[in-house]
């Protein structure tokens, strides 16, 4: 909604520093503001309405082509107002504008791009932190876990020393093997020989065991009485 004759009036004497009011009467106001309208022409404000949709666009996109605004402008110009005359003109050589409104992007540019910077910085630096915090306080667990993972070593390694020992073993008595039964049969083979030697004696020596056996047995009777009959006269 407009506002009202009366409140833009006092709008615009609210920026000056007396009260206008007293000097410059509400319908001379309303009557100029009245006329300039009236003195557009209607073709002149359809040529107006043209030039609407064309500020629409980017300021980017403007300043790269300004010739249908400028076109437009000087077509009409000889009917605007000098307030549209004054408003228009920069507008119609708002190309000149162009290498101001690059850099200005660039610098845009460049500061959203130092701001995502600073901010995934912030975030890795976050992340880095927090990583550091888990790694102190993980610290003392594996610290254990290597102790634990020590004293197994040194099991293993003991273990590992015993079956080395328990191998060597088994390969040194592997190899003495064909020497030790060498060494037997040659035992064996001396036996066997004694034996035979033993058995030849055995026929040669007269009688039999049996009667050497009773022969002693007759004379130790003899001692064994003599024993007796001392031992019996003495009481013993």
């Amino acid at each position: 909604m407009r506002p009202s004759t009366a409140q833009a009036l006092s709008s615009l004497a609210l920026s000056y520093s007396f009260n206008f009011e007293e000097y410059i009467d509400e319908g001379e106001i309303s009557s100029s503001a009245t006329s300039l309208q009236e003195t557009l022409s209607e073709e002149t404000r359809n040529r107006l309405r043209d030039i609407l949709p064309m500020l629409e666009k980017d300021i980017a996109d403007l300043v790269q082509d300004a010739d249908s605004i400028r076109r437009i402008f000087l077509a009409i110009r000889d009917n605007l107002s000098s307030d549209l005359i004054k408003a228009l003109t920069p507008l119609s050589i708002i190309e000149d504008e162009a290498l101001k409104v690059r850099k200005a992007q660039r610098n845009l540019s460049d500061y959203e791009a130092l701001m995502a910077k600073k901010y995934s910085n912030k975030q890795e630096a976050r992340e880095l932190a927090q990583l550091i915090d888990n790694l102190k306080n993980s610290s003392s667990r594996i610290k254990l876990e290597l102790n634990k993972l020590r004293a197994r070593h040194a099991e293993l390694e003991r273990e590992l020393e015993s079956v080395k020992a328990a191998i060597n073993c088994h390969e040194s008595n592997l190899v003495q093997i064909p020497n030790t039964i060498k060494q037997k049969k040659q035992e064996m083979l001396t036996k066997v020989k004694e034996d035979k030697a033993i058995h030849s004696s055995l026929e040669n020596i007269p009688g039999s065991a049996e009667g050497d056996q009773q022969q002693i047995a007759e004379v130790d009777a003899i001692r064994l009485k003599a024993l007796k009959a001392i031992r019996d006269a003495l009481n013993l």
